[in-house]
């Protein structure tokens, strides 16, 4: 038995839309035996978010299976043991906030009581927010970003992501996010952790090579490349030795056929 991990946006869907060979893919996976989870570093919906949008595209997946980067940062926060006497401001959307609520942890927007500043994704993000944010951390509230992102993917190109938001308060205030997103490792260690896998029998599926593919490399995770999001194969080309992943794929339906260690 293996446990594969996939991302979500480019990977499992692009928006709205459900990507060829997805729904066979899982199915035949969990007959098998194989266990499946899902690392996004999309904050901008809770776990219980994700599973509603996926029932919505006729894949059933359990809360326990997902986990987002707005959980992420609520298992971070959760881990401190003064977490009820700390206040957050995060910048970010209804994800992000449920998260952060669900685990018990105080949200704030009055500067005299931030001790940490999440950002996450933020369509609506404006000069009020930054500049909140901005103030926050240079009076010593520490500056936590869920992704880095630059970008994020939709159906015609891309836009802005979470990790826009993050270089500019980067910009302003000279002071550098601690990272819980892919590349960083928080998010794999707690679901090989919690599901019982050593990263020997896990096997990472992104499509994006400067954090999935990163992320599983620095663990010595088997990783996939998936070319139906952010990388084309001219930036797979592009791509230093420590971005290169063990395979590449065009669309999930190829996992089946591909002779992994684990495929046996």
């Amino acid at each position: 038995m293996s446990l594969y991990i996939f991302d979500l946006d480019g990977v499992i869907y692009i928006e709205e839309t459900l990507l060829s060979g997805v729904k066979e893919t899982l199915t035949f996976l969990r007959q098998r035996g194989d266990e499946v989870s899902f690392l996004s570093n999309n904050s901008t919906l809770s776990r219980d978010g994700f599973v509603k949008k996926l029932d919505r595209m006729d894949i059933r997946v359990s809360s326990e299976e997902i986990f987002s980067s707005s959980y992420l940062a609520a298992i971070y926060l959760s881990k401190n043991k003064h977490k009820r006497e700390n206040r957050v401001f995060p910048i970010g959307e209804a994800g992000l906030f449920q998260e952060l609520k669900k685990a018990g942890i105080n949200i704030t927007s009055r500067i005299e009581e931030i001790d940490y500043v999440v950002v996450g994704m933020d369509r609506k993000f404006d000069f009020e927010k930054l500049l909140l944010a901005h103030k926050a951390i240079l009076k010593g509230a520490k500056f936590i970003a869920t992704n880095k992102d630059a970008t994020y993917p939709v159906e015609k190109g891309t836009v802005p992501g979470a990790g826009a938001i993050v270089k500019a308060l980067e910009a302003s205030t000279h002071k550098k996010a601690l990272l819980l997103g892919k590349p960083h490792s928080f998010g794999l260690k707690i679901i090989m952790k919690s599901k019982g896998y050593q990263p020997r029998d896990t096997i990472l599926v992104g499509d994006r090579l400067e954090t999935d593919i990163l992320a599983g490399k620095k663990l010595g995770i088997t990783t996939i490349l998936i070319l139906s999001g952010i990388t084309n194969q001219e930036m797979l080309q592009k791509a230093p030795p420590s971005h290169l992943p063990d395979y590449v794929i065009h669309s999930l339906s190829e996992l089946l056929s591909l002779k992994t260690a684990h495929s046996s």
